[in-house]
């Protein structure tokens, strides 16, 4: 029997401001990550550079119940932009890590791709990285066909917005179907809420527990380039 994704207690968002002069603050300052993985995590050269004369760091951060966590990420990310922007600063996602933009996440629609990134750990595998932030395991495809892991990431996406958005009450392990609807979601396209019957093409998943490395393994039963993304 597949085991079910274990709750967690609690989760933490922690943001961290960069400045060029110290700010007032009951808490440590933070560890930075390296630059090569700001870098690596999507953070664009410029924004880098920036955030590399920047001297001091100042930790905003807030913990809560995994049924909250989605709305204390969004207070505590507008916390620190607030910040931020109060002295000319920039805003570090320590969950990812990344720098972030000067688009601020949906106040009210859960647009998953906002919060987390996709990775290729070598040339078959795609997997999430910041979705633990929501107290969840990171989704994985191994084996997948080189040849289309950018409709893999697509599909990563779709199961990411309905995992996230039925967690905690809603354990993700099992078989499910992920429609072009929810990849839309995911990605925050306009036109998911309409009626293009494109929408409602699917493809099967499976997604297995795997406790020993904490991570939601996905078995796609369909080709998503053909039953997702054909003409």
């Amino acid at each position: 029997m597949t085991r079910p994704v274990p709750i967690p207690r609690g989760v933490a968002a922690l943001y961290v401001v960069l400045t060029d002069e110290p700010l007032e603050s009951d808490s440590p300052a933070p560890p930075l990550p390296p630059v090569s993985l700001l870098l690596a995590r999507g953070s664009s050269p410029k924004a880098v550079r920036y955030a590399e004369s920047l001297t001091y760091a100042t930790a905003v951060s807030a913990e809560s119940d995994v049924s909250e966590a989605l709305e204390v990420q969004r207070r505590t990310q507008a916390e620190a932009r607030a910040l931020a922007a109060e002295h000319v600063g920039i805003v570090v996602d320590a969950a990812v890590p990344r720098l972030l933009g000067p688009e601020a996440p949906h106040p009210e629609v859960l647009r998953i791709s906002e919060w987390f990134v996709l990775e290729r750990p070598d040339e078959s595998t795609t997997t999430t990285h910041g979705l633990a932030r929501f107290g969840l395991p990171e989704l994985v495809v191994p084996d997948a066909d080189p040849d289309a892991l950018p409709m893999y990431d697509a599909v990563l996406t779709g199961i990411a917005q309905r995992v996230t958005e039925e967690w905690p009450d809603n354990d993700p392990v099992g078989p499910a179907t992920i429609t072009l609807r929810d990849v839309a979601r995911g990605y925050g396209d306009a036109g998911a809420g309409g009626d293009d019957p494109t929408l409602a093409r699917r493809v099967d998943v499976t997604l297995a527990y795997d406790a020993d490395r904490d991570l939601l393994v996905v078995t796609l039963h369909d080709d998503p380039a053909k039953a997702l993304f054909s003409a």
